[in-house]
């Protein structure tokens, strides 16, 4: 079996495997004043403290959570001002207000400063403004330095979803106000992930309870993932570039009419969004599946349905051309020969019985 589907979640890199073997042989509640009590408490605020110093910010800053949908949830829910997010952001972010104002992107993926300005403009500025960092879909990345300039001239918090982020661009973490990561899509166990906050904002607990994580999010902490979120930071996303490149060249001299989104935008190196013409999204997966590679439509956020993109939709692709989008996205296990026959079956399907004389 072939993986290719990282944006989705990454398999657990050896590290973290350790640190976490290592976590279970310790007993205890954090929360408890006794030896064992204190004993898990110290695993809890190392592991605090190593997902801090990998963005060189104060241990206090981050706040555990069950992973980058529930912290896009805790900070979206409790502004209680206006809300801004693009029209390519994930559905944690999308779905979590009813009544937030959409900043269109343009045919790139990338945010219209323009629309933005004038939005702020037009609410007085003080808004919540949320950014993807790294589209999970496209792998585009947003420009965010310049996009912070414009919240800040307007008095606007941005928040940025940076799930995406960790390990495949440089961005100056200090300078964001917030930004939500998630253990899974770097290297980490699924279950847990963090908002980082760098400038107060006021916020109120979606869970309540014991008050734990400074009363940000009451229940008994996730030690073992937190642990082996720790852990997780390392590997450079940037070192893949060789093999998109090949992949991206083998597709389309297999099919000059296949389109790439983002191919001219900066992208992360691990991602590409790729259409087959006239070969729906649905059939592309089955294919893959049968020949033991596994591939993606997109986000893996939807109870497993194939749907058209609301991301390639934002940027203007006609819903007949984004229904046969597929995302292949790579890792630490990737290696030139699963690239190789990625590309043979990807040509083994175009030039099938399932393409149409004069389609092609």
């Amino acid at each position: 079996m072939i993986y290719l589907d990282y944006n989705a979640t990454t398999p657990i890199v050896p590290a973290a495997q350790k640190a976490m073997l290592e976590a279970f042989d310790c007993l205890g509640n954090p929360s408890s004043v006794h030896g064992h009590g204190r004993e898990v408490r110290k695993n809890l605020e190392d592991a605090r403290e190593k997902v801090a110093a990998y963005f060189d910010l104060p241990a206090r800053n981050v706040t555990f959570t069950s992973g980058a949908t529930e912290a896009n949830n805790l900070i979206l829910k409790s502004f209680k001002g206006r809300v801004l997010n693009s029209a390519i952001e994930h559905d944690s972010v999308l779905n979590a207000r009813n009544d937030a104002i959409t900043i269109p992107v343009n045919e790139e993926g990338i945010v219209n400063f323009e629309a933005l300005e004038k939005l702020l403009k037009a609410n007085n500025g003080e808004a919540l403004v949320c950014i993807v960092a790294v589209n999970n879909e496209t792998g585009i990345v947003q420009p965010i330095a310049e996009i912070l300039q414009i919240c800040q001239k307007y008095n606007s918090h941005l928040h940025v979803d940076a799930a995406q982020a960790v390990g495949k661009i440089s961005l100056n973490w200090k300078n964001l106000p917030s930004f939500t990561i998630s253990a899974h899509k770097f290297g980490g166990p699924q279950g847990i992930g963090a908002i980082i906050i760098n400038k107060p904002l006021t916020l109120s607990s979606l869970i309540t309870g014991g008050g734990q994580e400074r009363g940000l999010r009451a229940g008994t902490e996730n030690i073992i993932g937190a642990v082996g979120m720790g852990a997780a930071f390392g590997f450079d996303f940037s070192t893949l570039k060789p093999f998109q490149e090949k992949l991206e060249n083998g597709i389309l001299n297999s099919c000059t009419q296949a389109i790439i989104f983002g191919k001219s935008s900066k992208r992360v190196a691990n991602t590409t969004n790729v259409v087959m013409p006239n070969v729906s999204s649905e059939v592309q997966l089955m294919h893959f599946d049968l020949n033991k590679i596994s591939i993606s439509s997109g986000a893996a956020c939807s109870s497993g349905k194939v749907k058209t993109s609301h991301v390639l939709r934002a940027m203007g692709i006609p819903e007949e051309t984004a229904k046969c989008a597929v995302r292949i996205s790579t890792g630490w296990t990737t290696t030139e020969s699963d690239i190789n026959q990625c590309i043979a079956v990807w040509d083994g399907l175009f030039n099938s019985q399932h393409l149409k004389e004069g389609k092609a």
